[in-house]
């Protein structure tokens, strides 16, 4: 198990500390604070908010593209052999990985046929190339590895390999009163690659790997261990988590723009977040899916689903539709306006929650994507002609901008505003 290392230990710099320690902030709380060296095996976590700022991997480099490689190959054997079979009333019909987005390109539906491709192929793909091609930047001189890792964080969220595994699930117990199904290698070879695609992102540290990849300037004169980078006229880079000066626009390391806070932050995220609660009222009317069978065609939407399957007995399916379509996108909506909200009021008068509450709210709202692929996999198995068909609605379409947009709003949401002095105290201190 890993040792924690409170970054408190090192909060006032000592005179004789490790030459590879280094002045941090924290991307959440915005506190400078000393990192103390580390071995292999720990992680240093931020002593006012607990957030981690750094960990040391065993074998950082070897492991990582072990893993990656792994995980390419069995994506490989995923795209070779038949995913799931099915029968239905004497008639046999297989599907291949890619089919979940070819058979929805075929049918006129591009916009849920390029997402579910970029979501389950092309982003993961990347990630495990990108993630080997660093590290073997460790080791031998490759060109654009800045670059490599700048794209790395800024598409990991979007990889979604693990929710395209629960929708299988969903979607299995969905058709197993109906119709009967048989796992193809392929099936097998996801599931694996889903493992090592998640442990691959594990074992890799943005942290450490900036450090290796290119020196991390330090602008520390007369900078102060225990104070916000705010009080002292430091920046943290969002892509890098290098320090920049307040007078320098862009990170010296990776070359992003660095701004002192997000701009705009909560007149962003408040747009976003209205934007999805518009949208998210058509999503509950309008159809997810057309089921035809024999002639005759079935709307469902999200509520209608859950009723269904909830008759059928599908009790554990139903509550987990229910929570990935209906109580985690109004969850995540009313939890980011709480944080807005929190960043009006007085120092003294604010829930520290928060500062938890934001990291786990931004990584659960993905998991709202369930739905979508639910009905891109049942899209692309069920097709029998004439006996049976199941065919995207216009919902879905409405229900991926509602993830999609709640998504951008927690990415646009500065959860550092949550430590800062509201409006109110600052022009006061102003006045003062």
């Amino acid at each position: 198990m890993s040792e924690i290392v409170s970054a408190s230990q090192a909060l006032v710099p000592e005179p004789h500390k490790a030459p590879d320690s280094e002045l941090v902030l924290c991307r959440y709380c915005d506190l400078l604070q000393q990192l103390p060296p580390l071995q292999d095996g720990e992680e240093a976590s931020c002593q006012r908010c607990g957030h981690e700022l750094d960990a040391r991997q065993r074998e950082s480099a070897l492991r990582p593209i072990l893993y990656a490689l792994s995980a390419l190959f069995m994506l490989l054997l995923t795209n070779l052999f038949p995913f799931v079979g099915m029968d239905a009333a004497g008639s046999h019909r297989d599907m291949n990985f890619l089919d979940t987005s070819a058979v929805l390109l075929d049918e006129d539906h591009p916009w849920l046929a390029v997402l579910v491709w970029l979501f389950i192929q092309a982003i993961p793909c990347f990630c495990m190339l990108a993630i080997i091609y660093l590290k073997l930047g460790m080791y031998i001189r490759l060109p654009a590895l800045v670059q490599m890792a700048r794209l790395l964080y800024m598409l990991k969220p979007w990889s979604m390999v693990d929710i395209f595994l629960m929708g299988l699930i969903v979607s299995f117990v969905k058709l197993l009163s109906h119709f009967d199904i048989s796992l193809g290698m392929s099936f097998w070879a996801f599931c694996l690659f889903c493992l090592l695609h998640l442990r691959t992102f594990q074992v890799v540290d943005r942290h450490e790997l900036w450090s290796r990849i290119a020196p991390a300037p330090q602008p520390v004169a007369g900078k102060v261990a225990g104070q916000t980078g705010l009080s002292q006229q430091l920046k943290v880079c969002s892509c890098c988590t290098a320090l920049v000066p307040f007078d320098e626009p862009r990170c010296s390391r990776c070359g992003t723009k660095v701004r002192q806070r997000i701009p705009d932050s909560i007149q962003r995220t408040l747009a976003l977040l209205v934007t999805a609660t518009i949208l998210y009222i058509p999503a509950n009317f309008l159809p997810m899916m057309e089921t035809v069978s024999l002639g005759e065609s079935i709307h469902s939407t999200i509520i209608s689903g859950i009723i269904l399957m909830w008759q059928d007995e599908a009790y554990p399916v139903a509550i987990v539709v229910l929570l990935a379509s209906v109580v985690i996108p109004i969850l995540k909506i009313a939890v980011m306006f709480w944080l807005c909200y929190l960043t009006t009021l007085p120092l003294s008068e604010r829930s520290q929650h928060g500062t938890w509450i934001y990291p786990v709210v931004d990584w659960i709202g993905r998991w709202s994507m369930v739905d979508v692929l639910v009905v891109a996999i049942l899209a692309a198995l069920v097709r029998f002609d004439a006996l049976v068909g199941v065919y995207p609605g216009m919902g879905t379409f409405v229900f991926a901008c509602v993830v999609i947009i709640t998504m951008l709003a927690a990415m646009s949401f500065d959860p550092r505003l949550l430590w800062d002095p509201s409006p109110s105290e600052q022009m006061e201190t102003e006045r003062d």
